[in-house]
């Protein structure tokens, strides 16, 4: 834990008895003047939204009634910035108030929230609120460490696929109706299972994440046809009629003028500008500059607009600050004073960072410094922009301005060099059998120091050629899916000629050759994806599947535990050791594993189906027919979960629903004889 991090923790604490001491000092006496009731707290986070493609920003295209009208009943922040370009790197820098690499969280779906931050839930939940988190995308869920501080945390993925769970995601309509859904108790109407109904006078802190605008835009009807030459504008006015129906329900119930909402996005979208299509290589505005926008209870200040540049770490400070609550040091602070028109004599620079070039594409890491007027990019190449002369940052003044960028680049590493240990970016030091492996694959030289903490080349020298190498990618991939692990190899051995600096290239190059049973090239690519991207368990948890095809149990469970140590809340791990477990006939501890891996991730049907057909084998029915339920409930193979309930009945000598069980099953799959047998057996 970070000693600013345990400072936070230890300031909480202090606070929360400091307020039980005043409470008891009062509670004593009359209170005449008594303070108003605590406003209720709805954060949404639209995800990759740009703040120039919003009506309330200037959009003239844009189709965004609900956020317009929040903006001139509430307050806009015309100038806010995110701390990263990815989705899990800024969202842990809005739900924290501390810089995404201070807590080590650089990536998606890698490094996890740690247990010892604490988060915008744990804060309001400390202070009596009901919290609920509803997200629309896998990466955001518990195994990564959104889930802290929330009494009900909805996260329900159907179609989960293991390999692709970076790309899952749900539509808004889904998040939004859980969410209605759990806003909706405090009513007394139908309850959701498992959690307590509370009273509208009750304070929540509701967390609303909205995925759609993400690419590919494919915006439902009837957003697709109105935007059909512009959908990821599409996507966006369906993201804004979502926002409208959570906006509706507080309505409905009274609750909207008591209710601080805020709507945040947690980063842009280069829709191809600086040679970038999405986002994650670059630290320009497309992608930095964020709307923020918040309603206050009984609309105080609406239609005031905030000039000064705010940063996405300082959202969580003023939610705390407007609701009346104190809350522990952090990186970002409280700009609840300039709505109040306080200005601040000398506003706080903006950090930013991407990692993704460098453990995806072997490329330059890249950070940034934004203040008032001007950006500073730390790169091979530096640049430095004028951001009022010119905003769209076409025009590179460093090579003019050094003395300048030396004090922006000295500003830019005193910030960094606070980050502590959390941020170290060290590839474990390679083995005698991996650097063999290594090189007789021909990486020689990959695993030397210098080239592994080098720098690698500057992202906008490489973009050019970065759609291309992804397109051959994604054809690898489709061959790998149609079985034809020779063709994938084969294409993946020539994108290895244009950079073999691409983490993902080899992991998917190690899996076709997995697919292949050419363990050792399998393995000696998964050791190189791992010096390349160390923060990521995929490599290490890749290898255990190997050498556990090999029956090698005992470096299976090695890797496995390396990669545990990297996410130790990953379903994925678990599934791997259930699975090792297994194999060496030790069902106790397997069932453990799989038991785990289903409360870390509800969604994977893999996780459901080796619990159910491990507990089947060892006769624990009442472990497997819950997961027969659930994988029915998800669309999981329906024709031999009915098999397995049948069976269960007929173990426990219920006749009639035995039958009833194996006929489903005949009538999904006709030609099941297994069932058939079965329902012979019983004179069905």
């Amino acid at each position: 834990m970070s000693q600013l991090s345990g400072q936070r923790k230890r300031d909480q604490t202090v606070l929360s008895a400091t307020a039980v001491t005043v409470v008891s000092i009062f509670s004593v006496a009359v209170i005449v003047s008594q303070a108003p009731p605590p406003p209720n707290v709805l954060l949404i986070t639209i995800d990759t939204v740009r703040a120039d493609h919003l009506g309330a920003y200037g959009y003239a295209r844009a189709a965004t009634p609900v956020l317009d009208r929040l903006a001139r009943e509430g307050v806009r922040f015309s100038d806010a910035t995110t701390q990263a370009p990815l989705t899990g790197p800024a969202h842990a820098a809005l739900l924290t108030g501390l810089y995404p690499a201070r807590i080590g969280v650089r990536d998606n779906a890698t490094t996890p929230v740690p247990e010892s931050v604490t988060t915008a839930a744990e804060i309001f939940k400390a202070r009596g609120y009901r919290t609920g988190g509803f997200v629309g995308a896998f990466i955001l869920t518990a195994p990564y460490g959104f889930a802290q501080g929330f009494d009900t945390f909805d996260a329900d993925f159907p179609g989960f696929s293991d390999g692709l769970k970076l790309q899952v995601q749900r539509r808004g309509d889904a998040v939004v109706d859980a969410a209605v859904r759990w806003l909706d108790q405090g009513k007394g109407s139908d309850t959701i299972q498992g959690v307590r109904p509370f009273t509208f006078a009750e304070p929540f802190f509701a967390w609303v994440h909205l995925y759609d605008a993400h690419a590919p835009y494919d915006p439902p009807a009837p957003f697709a046809a109105r935007f059909k030459a512009a959908p990821y504008d599409g996507e966006i006015a369906y993201v804004d009629a979502c926002i409208g129906r959570l906006i509706a329900a507080l309505e409905r119930t009274g609750r909207l003028d008591r209710t601080l909402v805020a709507v945040v996005a947690d980063h842009g979208e280069s829709l191809g500008e600086h040679g970038e299509q999405e986002h994650g290589m670059f630290l320009y505005d497309e992608v930095l500059r964020i709307p923020w926008i918040m309603r206050l209870p009984a609309r105080a200040h609406a239609g005031v607009t905030i000039a000064e540049q705010v940063r996405a770490i300082d959202v969580l400070p003023t939610l705390t600050a407007v609701a009346g609550i104190p809350m522990g040091r952090v990186d970002g602070e409280s700009v609840a004073g300039l709505m109040e028109g306080k200005a601040r004599r000398d506003p706080p620079s903006s950090y930013a960072e991407t990692f993704y070039p460098k453990w995806h594409y072997g490329w330059s890491e890249l950070k940034s410094i934004r203040g008032d007027r001007r950006k500073y990019v730390e790169a091979p190449k530096p640049e430095l922009y004028d951001l009022r002369a010119d905003p769209a940052e076409r025009s590179n003044v460093a090579a003019e301005r050094g003395t300048l960028v030396a004090g922006m680049a000295g500003e830019l590493a005193r910030i960094a060099a606070g980050f502590g240990a959390a941020a170290t970016t060290d590839a474990p030091k390679p083995d005698a059998d991996t650097l063999a492996r290594l090189r007789s694959l021909g990486y020689v030289g990959m695993a030397a120091p210098s080239t592994v903490a080098g720098r690698g080349p500057d992202p906008k020298d490489m973009i050019a050629g970065a759609e291309t190498f992804r397109s051959g990618i994604s054809r690898a991939m489709d061959a790998l899916a149609r079985d034809q692990p020779a063709a994938a190899i084969a294409q993946l051995k020539q994108l290895l000629t244009i950079n073999d600096r691409s983490y993902e290239l080899h992991l998917f190059l190690g899996d076709a050759y997995t697919a292949t049973r050419q363990f050792d090239n399998a393995l000696g690519e998964y050791a190189a994806a791992r010096l390349l991207n160390p923060r990521s368990a995929a490599p290490p948890l890749s290898a255990a599947r190997a050498y556990l095809a090999q029956g090698d149990t005992t470096r299976a469970r090695q890797q496995a535990d390396e990669a545990a140590a990297i996410e130790p809340g990953s379903g994925d791990v678990s599934v791997v050791r259930g699975m090792i477990e297994e194999r060496a006939g030790r069902t106790t501890e397997a069932i453990a594993a799989y038991t785990a891996a289903v409360r870390a991730n509800g969604s994977d049907p893999q996780a459901r189906a080796r619990l159910a057909s491990l507990a089947m084998r060892a006769r624990l029915f009442d472990i497997a027919h819950p997961q027969f339920e659930a994988l029915l409930r998800m669309g999981y193979r329906p024709s031999r979960m009915h098999f397995g309930l049948a069976q269960i009945a007929e173990a426990k000598d219920d006749k009639a629903r035995a039958i009833a069980e194996y006929r489903e099953a005949i009538r999904l799959e006709p030609s099941f004889t297994d069932a058939r047998t079965a329902l012979a057996r019983l004179g069905g």
